[in-house]
This record gives C-alpha cells, structure tokens and sequence, in this order.
C-alpha cells in the first residue's frame, strides 16, 4: 500500500494505470474507483500545513542555510561533503558531578532519592501563576533564553543554561507550565535542538528573529 506521506511507488502508479472500472463485478460507485485509483497513482492528498507549522519548516530551512558553506561532490561517486560554518560557542558553564558522599547522605537522609534529585515540583497554585504571568509573551516565535534548569545526572540540563532559541511549540494542557524551545546552534552542531523546558526557566528576550512570524495580530 501506499504510506500516506508517499507521492506512490512506480508499482502502485504502473497498477493504476491498467485499472478499468467494470460494473459487472464492481463492490464500489464509479466515482469511488476513481478516488481509489487517484490514490493508488498520487498517494493520499497531504494536509495543507498551518501558519506555524509552515513557520517552523521556514525557520529550519533558513538556521540550516544561514550556516551552510556548500556541498562539495565526491569525484567518484561517493556521498558529497557539506560544510557547515561553524556557529559561536555556547555559554560556560561550571557543572560538577554530586560528590559521590553528597548522594550518599542524600540517600540515606531520604531511601526514595536514590534516583532523583532535583529542585521540589511547583504546586498547582504556582503553576496558575507562572502560567498567567506567561500569558503576555508566551507564543510561537518569541525569541527566549533559558535562565535556569532542574538538576541532571550528567549536567545536560544545566548546560542549557544562558543558550538562546525559540519558542517552537506550546504544550497541551496537561503540560501548560512546559514549552518546546528550538535553541540556536552553537559550535559545530548540526542536528536542531528542541529542547522540552519549564516555563520558570525561560525568559523573552527581544532579538530578531531569522524568519518573521507571520500568524500573530
């Protein structure tokens, strides 16, 4: 069959093309066929994309080109090398492992911590609050900066710490003191970062954006 995201294989199309509605045996109207056989031949009609779905494609397109250098082709056939300017470096930041004699107090002070540490959960009453004061900056396309970060293991989420990005994409309800940010790259990375952060951690900032946003009033 075909995926619904594929224009439809050369078999599917080949097929398509011998298909004849005869009534004499047919389950289905003339019209049905027909819709079934466009299918077969163009694959399933894409959803047109949303303002900011279409947005986000923009702004990969134009993070990606901004930094390209250009692609460079094997002379013999191989896979061609794209270069890639390289972007500033991230901010510096000083994390340390927990002292292995830290984590063991930490544990014996409280058995339930052996595999979480962290700062305490906001209750539902400072989520309402964080999530009204966000209210006025809170959307697709605001340029941010992460200003703070839970406690990680490997100090992942601490070196998120002073990078710069976007608001990507706002969370359901049941996540509503969370959004998805697309940090800016730094240094030689190449693959987009989109990073699930509270909302405490983020803050506006008022840098230009590369693609301008084009669904808000």
């Amino acid at each position: 069959m075909t995926a619904p995201h594929d224009p439809g294989p050369d078999e599917g199309r080949a097929i398509a093309g011998r298909l004849v509605y005869d009534p004499s045996f047919a389950t289905v109207s003339e019209e049905e066929f027909n819709e079934l056989v466009a299918i077969m031949r163009d694959g399933i009609a894409a959803k047109p994309l949303t303002p900011e779905a279409q947005w986000r494609r923009d702004y990969h397109k134009a993070m990606f080109h901004r930094r390209l250098v250009g692609v460079q082709p094997d002379l013999f056939g191989g896979k061609p090398v794209t270069h890639m300017h390289k972007a500033a470096p991230g901010p510096v930041i000083d994390w340390k492992p927990e002292p292995v004699e830290e984590k063991l107090a930490r544990i014996a002070r409280d058995p339930n911590a052996t595999f979480g540490i962290g700062r305490p959960g906001l209750s539902a009453e400072e989520k309402a609050v964080l999530i009204r004061s966000s209210a006025n900056w809170l959307r697709v396309g605001q340029r941010v900066r992460i200003a703070g970060s839970s406690v990680s293991y490997d100090g992942r989420f601490e070196r998120r710490v002073g990078r710069k990005g976007v608001i990507w994409r706002l969370c359901s309800p049941v996540f509503a003191d969370h959004t998805y940010v697309y940090l800016d790259p730094t240094g030689a990375e190449r693959v987009e970062k989109i990073v699930m952060v509270e909302l405490r951690d983020v803050e506006p900032i008022d840098d230009a954006l590369l693609v301008p946003v084009p669904f808000h009033p």
